[in-house]
C-alpha cells in the first residue's frame, strides 16, 4: 500500500503541484507578489523556461513543425472563430444566470489570443509539436493585438477601439524578449553543448516543471490581487462552473477536430494546448487599455479571464499526465 501511494505521488506530483500553486496564488496573492518582485522575477523565470525550450528543442525538427498547415489552421480558427462564437452564443443564452457584467467579461475572454508561455511549455513537457505551438502563439498574439479589440467591439456593438501604438509596441517587445530571444539563444547554445544537454535532459525537465509551478502561482496571484478575485457565493460558483465546463468542452472539440483532420499525436497535443487557452499575461493589459474610459467595467471584464486561467492550468496538468501515462517517456518529461 505504501509503495502504491509513493508511486502515485511520483506519477502525479506535477498535477498536485499545479493545484497547490493555484491555491497559494489565490490564498496569499500579496505574499507571492512580493516574493516575485511584482512580476519582475516572473519575467526572468519565463525567459529561463524558454531558454530550456530552446536547449531541448531538436533543431532538425523545426522545419517539420512549421510545415504543419492543418495544425495552424485549426488553432487560429479556434482562437478567433470557434471560441468567440461559442462564448457569444452561450453567454448570451445564460445572461439571466451569469449577469450582464459577467457576460461582458466573457465576451472579453472570447476574443483573446492563446497563451504566451503555458501552452508552449505544456506542449513540450507532454511531447507535442513545440515548434508548431510557438509559431501559433506568436501569430495569435501579434494578430490578436489588432483583432481582439475589433472583435470585442463587434460583440459589444460599440465602435472599434484600437490600441495605442505604444501598447502594441510594448506587447510585441515583451513577446520577443521573453519568448523568441531565449528560444533562439537556447538553439545556438544547443549547437555547442548538445551532448551535455542530452545527458542532463532529465534534470532540465525537473527544473522546467518547477519553473512552471512558480509561474502558475505568480500569474494567479497577480490577477487575484489586481482584480479582487471573489471567492464564495452561489453566483460565483455557477460562473466558475460555466467557465470550467466551457474550457473542457473546447479542449474536447479541438481534440475531436484534430483527429478528424488526421493530425498525429504530437500535433493533437499542440492543438489541445494552443487552441483553447487564453492569455492572461497579454490579456490583462489589453483589456485594461480597452476599458480605460470605462473603468467600472474592468473588474467584470477580468473576472472570467482569471477563472479561465485557473481552469486551463489545472486541465493542462491533467492532459499532460494523461498523455504521458498513455505513452511513457523515459527520463525527463521534457522532449
Amino acid at each position: 500500500m505504501k509503495g502504491g501511494v509513493s508511486s502515485w505521488l511520483r506519477s502525479n506530483w506535477f498535477v498536485l503541484g499545479v493545484l497547490a500553486a493555484v491555491g497559494i496564488g489565490l490564498w496569499q496573492p500579496t505574499v507571492v507578489a512580493v516574493l516575485t518582485a511584482h512580476g519582475g522575477i516572473t519575467r526572468g523565470i519565463t525567459a529561463a523556461l524558454f531558454l530550456i525550450v530552446g536547449l531541448t528543442l531538436p533543431t532538425e525538427r523545426i522545419g517539420e513543425g512549421l510545415r504543419q498547415t492543418r495544425l495552424h489552421l485549426l488553432v487560429q480558427t479556434t482562437v478567433f472563430v470557434i471560441g468567440p462564437l461559442y462564448f457569444a452564443l452561450t453567454a448570451d443564452w445564460l445572461a439571466p444566470v451569469l449577469g450582464e457584467g459577467f457576460v461582458i467579461g466573457v465576451y472579453a475572454l472570447a476574443v483573446l489570443p492563446t497563451t504566451v508561455s503555458s501552452c508552449i511549455v505544456f506542449t513540450q513537457a507532454t511531447g507535442g509539436n513545440t515548434v508548431g505551438t510557438i509559431f501559433n502563439s506568436v501569430v495569435a498574439n501579434v494578430v490578436g493585438v489588432f483583432l481582439a479589440p475589433l472583435l470585442l467591439s463587434l460583440l459589444l456593438q460599440t465602435g472599434g477601439a484600437a490600441l495605442p501604438r505604444d501598447e502594441i509596441t510594448r506587447i510585441a517587445t515583451g513577446v520577443a524578449l521573453t519568448m523568441l530571444l531565449p528560444v533562439i539563444l537556447g538553439q545556438l547554445a544547443r549547437g555547442l553543448i548538445r551532448p551535455l544537454i542530452v545527458r542532463n535532459k532529465r534534470r532540465l525537465g525537473v527544473v522546467s516543471n518547477l519553473l512552471i509551478l512558480c509561474i502558475v502561482a505568480s500569474s494567479v496571484a497577480a490577477g487575484t490581487a489586481n482584480a479582487r478575485f471573489p471567492i464564495g457565493g452561489s453566483a460565483t460558483a455557477l460562473r466558475f462552473v460555466y467557465v470550467a465546463a466551457s474550457h473542457v468542452l473546447l479542449v474536447t472539440v479541438v481534440y475531436a477536430l484534430a483527429r478528424a483532420i488526421g493530425l498525429d499525436r504530437e500535433n493533437r497535443i499542440s492543438a489541445m494546448f494552443a487552441a483553447p487557452q487564453k492569455t492572461l499575461v497579454a490579456g490583462a493589459p489589453l483589456l485594461t487599455t480597452y476599458f480605460a474610459t470605462t473603468p467600472e467595467l474592468l473588474g467584470a471584464a477580468l473576472l472570467p479571464l482569471l477563472m479561465y486561467h485557473v481552469c486551463q492550468l489545472i486541465v493542462a496538468s491533467f492532459i499532460r499526465a494523461t498523455f504521458l501515462r498513455g505513452k511513457p517517456q523515459p527520463g525527463s518529461p521534457v522532449q
